[in-house]
């Protein structure tokens, strides 16, 4: 069953002087479940096509439906009680606050949609042993790591049970055993039944995922799935093959 639909999604910003299509007609679905990684060249759209899924920006034309609602459709007013309900969010530069323990920085999209405190507590015990974060919660985000703070911020986005988990670009400023780490830790969550949609430059990143979706002037130019049996060594061959095939149609 799909839970992401995107039909002919366009985005054009428009300037006095200048018009950009950021995105050209997107079109894709993603069934409930997927590990998907987005890649492309910087200036492809992929940032641009994880903001319209995230409802942080609006497309131009087309539409977008997310466990059933089209949220192109959605007023200003209703945005972000939706996005609360059915998304969650891991960013490179983790977006955690320095003035909140970790286990508060947790706690707050569950907070901010008046969730009781049983359930905060019930959701966080289930989260602590998978992600290893018992030993962090009391401490602060400015007196942990950047692997540690990214962990925080797996816990953060996934305590709400979101529908369909973003990243963009979460291994960016990891070194790489952490980015090894978190890598596994999504395939965890994911193991679970979470859907998530990751963007990233990284081949080895990529090749976590399920379903690899290429990105190329504004459009899905090129897509490959990791065989059921395949070594990630070989997927991240395929990858590495497919952008370099990509790249050099550019040429």
């Amino acid at each position: 069953m799909a839970i992401l639909e995107l039909k002919n999604v366009k985005r054009i910003y428009q300037t006095k002087k200048v018009t950009t299509e950021a995105l050209k007609g997107v079109n894709f679905s993603v069934e409930k479940g997927e590990f998907i990684s987005i890649m492309g060249e910087s200036g492809a759209g992929k940032t641009t096509l994880l903001n319209i899924i995230a409802t942080l920006d609006r497309a131009t034309s087309g539409t977008v439906v997310l466990n059933g609602q089209d949220t192109t459709s959605l007023k200003d007013s209703e945005i972000s009680k939706f996005r609360r309900r059915e998304l969650g969010f891991v960013f490179q530069d983790f977006n955690l606050l320095d003035q909140f323990n970790n286990r508060d920085n947790i706690y707050l999209p569950l907070v901010l949609s008046n969730e009781k405190e049983a359930v905060m507590r019930s959701r966080l015990s289930g989260l602590k042993g998978p992600l290893g974060i018992g030993e962090l919660l009391e401490k602060y985000p400015y007196e942990i790591s950047g692997g540690q703070k990214q962990r925080v911020a797996v816990a953060r986005a996934v305590i709400t049970n979101p529908a369909l988990l973003l990243a963009d670009e979460p291994t960016g400023a990891l070194d790489s055993q952490s980015s090894e780490t978190l890598l596994k830790m999504f395939r965890t969550i994911n193991s679970t039944g979470q859907t998530i949609i990751m963007v990233t430059h990284s081949l080895r990143a990529a090749s976590y995922a399920n379903r690899v979706l290429f990105i190329k002037d504004g459009v899905v130019y090129h897509e490959i799935y990791r065989g059921e049996n395949e070594r990630q060594s070989e997927f991240v061959e395929r990858i590495n093959q497919a952008q370099f095939m990509l790249n050099r149609g550019e040429q």
